[in-house]
């Protein structure tokens, strides 16, 4: 279902005629601790203080979407097996796979070779983060080249690192054909906003380098 761009049922029915309203609306989580004069909270359903944060927060008002039994069998009835096909060569949906190391002392070639990679490597941003990065020279040195003789590559990037990005994809031996701009929204729909690193638009959006193996 589609969200009302109104929010709220109340700010709905003031803007709108007697016709009833389907989209889904959103209410206010009022507590005893919140503070309506503060205004909406930032973060909205992501901040991690909603028992004590004093400002607005909101939740879906009324029942979830529920979808159609049959919509879920459709997905039961998908086989899943081991790599390889079958004799008919009928294509198998595989299992999720991982590889939980250290890229950078990774031997990359011993995972084969891929028609489409996507990478959103952890650049370093120059602030305090809950994960490790790795720096520009040990991004330009992954193995990527290996990976891939012939295909597409998407590379997720950062504010800082955009210029970065296009200069390994150059190194890799890849052509930049396109970009994408992920500009997201919260949870009442809108563009964030937060400025939680200072900058009011460094958390609205995200860019999608789009590369691929150069025509022999």
């Amino acid at each position: 279902m589609e969200f009302c761009p109104h929010g709220t049922k109340l700010e709905c029915s003031k803007m709108r005629s007697k016709v009833p309203c389907k989209k889904l609306h959103f209410k206010k989580i009022i507590q005893k601790h919140t503070d309506e004069s503060l205004g909406d909270c930032s973060f909205l359903n992501t901040c991690f203080h909603m028992d004590t944060c004093k400002y607005v927060h909101y939740e879906v008002d009324g029942p979830t979407v529920q979808f159609p039994k049959e919509s879920f069998s459709k997905i039961e009835s998908v086989e899943t097996k081991t790599l390889g096909r079958t004799n008919q060569d009928t294509t198998i949906l595989y299992p999720a796979q991982w590889v939980q190391c250290d890229l950078r002392y990774l031997d990359m070639t011993v995972l084969g070779k891929f028609a489409v990679i996507m990478a959103d490597p952890p650049w370093d941003i120059h602030m305090e983060l809950p994960y490790g990065t790795m720096s520009d020279d040990e991004m330009r040195q992954l193995g990527i080249p290996t990976l891939q003789d012939d295909g597409l590559i998407f590379l997720w990037v950062t504010g800082r690192a955009m210029e970065l990005g296009r200069d390994c994809l150059k190194l890799w031996g890849y052509e930049r054909v396109d970009e994408i701009i992920w500009v997201k929204t919260n949870q009442l729909q809108r563009i964030i906003r937060t400025g939680r690193t200072g900058h009011w638009l460094n958390h609205g959006k995200e860019h999608c380098l789009v590369s691929m193996t150069p025509l022999p």
